[in-house]
């Protein structure tokens, strides 16, 4: 008797450790993802436009980061976006979403938005709200906020927002610009992009001479401008001032 119940203790044992190891077979998941330090999370909204790029462009890509949650694969796998609630854009015109296959071993990637610089860019803002779709390998990822390396939160969130245009708009890193290059306006925007040369004031672009040094260079130029055809006005009448 003693040794029978021995043998039923050792199955007991053998059969819960093996449905311990036993790993989760449903959809892998897909999200959006950014570090919340980026103000790239699910309550901003992102923004592009075809009136501050380099050169005229007709269509351009706006590539989305996103995470998978789950197993890693070392088949390709697909991944499609579908619009939802609050998109004012037209699919088709304005902007293309494709499938895009997410290469074997990749826990994050880039997804491409193609943006179409349509007839109504010139006039319009348009808006886009993506969500992740589901398809046979993907279905909605974990979202939240987790701790990442060196304390920096990350975050992965169910819904994108993204504003196109054709017009001058204020980019999202303008806020850590306004205290040397001050409020922004269109008109204000158009004057930096003749004077400097470029259109891209992101600090990753210009860095720290470009913060100390542009405002100077702005300053002479304004005073020579008006000079010559006095106060600069912008869009609402307010006139052009650099700090």
């Amino acid at each position: 008797m003693k040794y029978l119940s021995y043998i039923l203790i050792v199955a007991c044992l053998f059969s819960c450790k093996k449905e311990a190891v036993e790993s989760y077979q449903g959809k892998d998941g897909i999200s959006f993802f950014a570090y919340t330090y980026e103000l790239l999370h699910t309550t901003a909204v992102r923004s592009y436009s075809f009136a501050l790029q380099a050169t005229q462009k007709q269509r351009d890509t706006l590539f989305i980061p996103m995470r998978i949650t789950g197993k890693l694969s070392d088949q390709p796998r697909t991944v499609l976006l579908k619009t939802a609630q609050g998109t004012t854009a037209t699919a088709g015109v304005d902007f293309e979403l494709k499938e895009f296959t997410v290469p074997p071993g990749a826990s994050t990637f880039n997804y491409p938005l193609i943006l179409i610089n349509s007839t109504g860019m010139a006039s319009n803002v348009y808006r886009i709200v993506l969500e992740p779709a589901e398809t046979k390998d993907f279905t909605l990822g974990t979202l939240g906020q987790t701790p990442g390396i060196n304390d920096i939160t990350e975050e992965n969130f169910r819904y994108l927002k993204i504003d196109v245009t054709g017009q001058y708009i204020e980019p999202s890193y303008w806020i850590y610009l306004q205290a040397d290059f001050g409020e922004f306006s269109a008109v204000k925007y158009k004057f930096m992009v003749k004077t400097l040369g470029i259109t891209d004031f992101s600090y990753d672009k210009i860095g720290s001479d470009g913060v100390l040094n542009f405002p100077v260079t702005l300053r002479n130029a304004l005073a020579a401008y008006e000079a010559a055809n006095g106060p600069l006005l912008d869009e609402n009448g307010q006139q052009i001032s650099f700090p």
